[in-house]
């Protein structure tokens, strides 16, 4: 129970955050289809986003982008669309960490976890029905 109740304030927190943000991108099962056209959407992306990164940069979130992308889509994709906001090249562990949601502890080392539940968090907040725009 305590575990449902801080995924919802890290849902309402998460809303707030991408209150200010642009309207998430939406894209279709085409742009899922290959390297090719998952790099033309990931490009789509940071440039609706206007998320500026070097090309090393680009190579190295890609992958993360398209995991998020697909689950976004496999579990969220209605009528053959999707959506993705301004996090969707973030890890779950990114994100924990840019949404002041108060919700992490340190361990014995001094490290930070989550206490948020499941893997997928992070495209749960990354699809646009979380979205204000």
């Amino acid at each position: 129970m305590v575990r449902s109740a801080l995924y919802v304030v890290a849902l309402v927190v998460a809303v707030l955050v991408l209150a200010p943000t642009q309207a998430s991108l939406t894209y279709t099962e085409e742009d899922l289809a290959s390297d090719d056209s998952m790099w033309a959407l990931y490009e789509r992306w940071a440039a609706h986003h206007e998320v500026v990164r070097e090309h090393g940069e680009k190579v190295r979130r890609f992958p993360i982008f398209k995991n998020n992308a697909r689950w976004i889509h496999n579990n969220y994709g209605k009528k053959g669309k999707s959506a993705i906001n301004i996090f969707g090249d973030m890890t779950y562990e990114e994100l924990v960490i840019a949404l002041p949601t108060g919700l992490r502890e340190s361990n014995q080392d001094g490290q930070y976890s989550s206490t948020l539940p499941g893997d997928n968090f992070l495209s749960v907040i990354m699809h646009s029905k979380f979205s204000m725009n």
